[in-house]
């Protein structure tokens, strides 16, 4: 009896945790917000006004073959080098491996199409947003 008593307190602490957080994602994400929507497979869909503050610059994908962008492109955590692509309004990052020639980076993946853009200024302050919006940490340093 002890240790279903035990299961099904568990049970309620992990599921108040997991609606903890998911509210707390849905506090950061909306109308009148930074970040109009979110998903993990898709991105982030930042409002008008946020575009404008954020001053972001883009350089536009012309071919899948090898892309070429400044070295302010590139937001590097961990080990790791990514580029953050807008596609149709939503902003993903995109992990990749830099090839640097002076100011400029070469890199392919298969997650760029025609027609996307490459964040080339300011992609460091989507970062930002994009753990404020998706990662545990940003809830693990307000207690």
């Amino acid at each position: 009896m002890k240790h279903l008593v035990l299961v099904a307190c568990l049970l309620f602490t992990i599921k108040g945790f997991s609606e903890e957080a998911e509210e707390g994602k849905k506090g950061r994400v909306g109308p009148g917000k930074a970040v109009i929507e979110a998903s993990e497979k898709v991105g982030l869909k930042l409002s008008e006004k946020a575009l404008k503050n954020l001053e972001l610059e883009f350089q536009k994908v012309s071919d899948k073959a090898t892309v070429v962008v400044p070295v302010s492109s590139l937001v590097h955590f961990q080990d790791f080098a990514a580029i953050y692509r807008e596609r149709a309004g939503w902003f993903k990052m995109v992990e990749i491996e830099p090839i640097i020639h002076g100011s400029s980076v070469h890199f392919a993946s298969k997650d760029i199409l025609p027609g996307d853009r490459i964040v080339t200024k300011n992609p460091g302050l989507i970062r930002v947003i994009d753990l404020d919006v998706f990662g545990p940490e940003a809830d693990a340093c307000a207690d």
